[in-house]
């Protein structure tokens, strides 16, 4: 017959898998800037769109998929457009520190 699980041995799995499961951040996507103000990128370049797609296990992970996104394509500015449950997007920028 099979041990019953306790209920502390059950809330650690799902903390573990929860964590596990979260986006993580090199240095350049957690330094980059996140706005859904279209004004703060006046005068950046555009590098490229972004995409995250579920599933999402924590609340940011959306934003962080995109930071990560937005940093491989060497932005430094996240204008995000559109975040909801099925899809976030956003574009990419990178401006020039003078």
């Amino acid at each position: 017959m099979a041990q019953p699980t306790s209920p502390g041995a059950i809330l650690f799995a799902a903390l573990a898998l929860g964590i596990a499961g979260c986006v993580t951040l090199p240095p350049e996507a957690a330094s980059l800037k996140v706005t859904r103000n279209a004004g703060d990128a006046e005068g950046c370049k555009i590098v490229g769109a972004v995409e995250a797609h579920p599933p999402y296990v924590g609340p940011n992970d959306g934003v962080n998929q995109m930071r990560n996104r937005a940093a491989v394509l060497g932005g430094n500015v996240l204008f995000v457009t559109s975040y909801n449950n099925v899809t976030a997007t956003g574009v990419s920028y990178h401006y020039d520190d003078p």
